[in-house]
């Protein structure tokens, strides 16, 4: 009979502080993209506003006044011009292009479009997609200094290019009362599986993100110890 391995608490006390940690770095990065994207909308709101003012003024100036009813028509045209440069959509990344995108463009492009499913998917699936949000951001930056044939540069275009959108494409179209409802053959659920497949995605993106790293991780090995035997209390005079 298989022995079980010992419980170890620090080990798991350890897990979930990391875990609480980038749950709070997603929550960070979700709070600045939506701050950004209000002073953008704010931003452009102003310039509609000043620049139809500008636009109104110039004409009256040369028209030698605009008349009783232009002026009118410039209370409603002045304040909705401010109204539809916020209301309009902000510019981001192509999320309608993940299967054609690069290695290098996916994490940006996978992010929010993930920020757009979060809503379709079970609550229980938050921390994990915390996760994913945080080892996205770390492999934005990795990726970036890869080229695209790089084996693990490959591997999470097809992750994130065909294999997560595949598997939450498959899960919101199930109709939601039978989300949670129905048991499949295996014993679990459509939101069980699910949320072990978002569990998988995250596991893969941590280890392909430290396989990256491993490089930079060596080096920095060997410099320490170059620095070390240079500079040691032993080399000292």
């Amino acid at each position: 009979m298989a022995s079980v391995p010992p419980f170890d608490e620090a080990e798991a006390r350890r897990r979930r502080m990391a875990r609480a940690e980038a749950m709070q770095m997603a929550r960070a990065r979700r709070w600045e993209r939506r701050k950004a994207n209000v002073a953008t909308r704010l931003t452009r709101g102003g310039i509609a506003f000043l620049a139809t003012v500008a636009a109104l003024t110039a004409y009256g100036w040369m028209s030698d006044g605009m008349g009783i009813g232009l002026f009118l028509l410039s209370l409603l045209i002045v304040p909705l011009s401010g109204i539809a440069g916020f209301a309009l959509p902000v510019g981001g990344p192509d999320v309608d292009k993940m299967d054609e995108a690069a290695p290098a463009e996916l994490p940006a492009i996978t992010e929010a479009w993930l920020e757009r499913q979060r809503r379709h998917l079970p609550r229980l699936a938050a921390p994990h997609l915390d996760g994913i949000s945080v080892q996205l951001a770390a492999l934005e930056r990795q990726l970036a200094r890869v080229p695209a044939d790089h084996p693990v540069a490959q591997d999470i275009g097809r992750l994130l290019g065909k294999h997560l959108p595949e598997l939450i494409d498959r899960y919101t179209r199930i109709p939601p009362m039978q989300r949670a409802n129905i048991v499949e053959h295996d014993g679990r659920t459509p939101e069980a599986t699910v949320i072990d497949g978002l569990k998988a995605v995250e596991a893969e993106l941590t280890r392909a993100s430290a396989t990256l790293a491993e490089a930079d991780r060596d080096g920095l090995r060997v410099q320490g110890k170059f620095l070390e035997a240079r500079y040691g209390e032993g080399q000292r005079v």
